[in-house]
């Protein structure tokens, strides 16, 4: 394994991604868990393309694209904080040409910067 995946974790504990994935379909954990998978064997530029994409106008955020039944599950996250490690931020999903939340790629970006400087808040996902 090349790769360690990361979540966001809130000030008060919450471990946001862990309970956003709980929350899914049975069909949309398992495809999520696939893509992660093998972008955990894979260097980064190997990375399926299908998959993974940076998000334009955020340095630094990516989006993971998931399709299940029509819906578009777009988590975003960022390299970091250490080497090898990607982190996952913030839910979010795609309705009408829309990231749902609207202000996803924003909080992205906070969390981003909270992550690099206190490490704590991104922690090993467990699925």
């Amino acid at each position: 394994m090349i790769w360690t995946f990361k979540g966001y974790v809130a000030e008060d504990g919450k471990a946001v991604m862990e309970e956003w994935y709980e929350s899914l379909p049975p069909k949309a954990q398992a495809k999520l868990s696939t893509i992660l998978e093998h972008m955990a064997d894979n260097h980064h530029t190997d990375w399926n393309s299908n998959h993974v994409f940076p998000l334009s106008g955020y340095k630094g955020i990516y989006e993971i694209r998931c399709r299940i039944r029509n819906i578009l599950y777009r988590p975003l996250g960022c390299f970091g904080p250490g080497k090898n490690e990607f982190t996952l931020l913030v839910p979010a999903r795609e309705q009408g040409d829309q990231l749902k939340p609207k202000n996803a790629p924003e909080i992205a970006l906070k969390r981003m910067a909270v992550i690099l400087i206190e490490k704590e808040r991104s922690r090993e996902l467990s699925f």
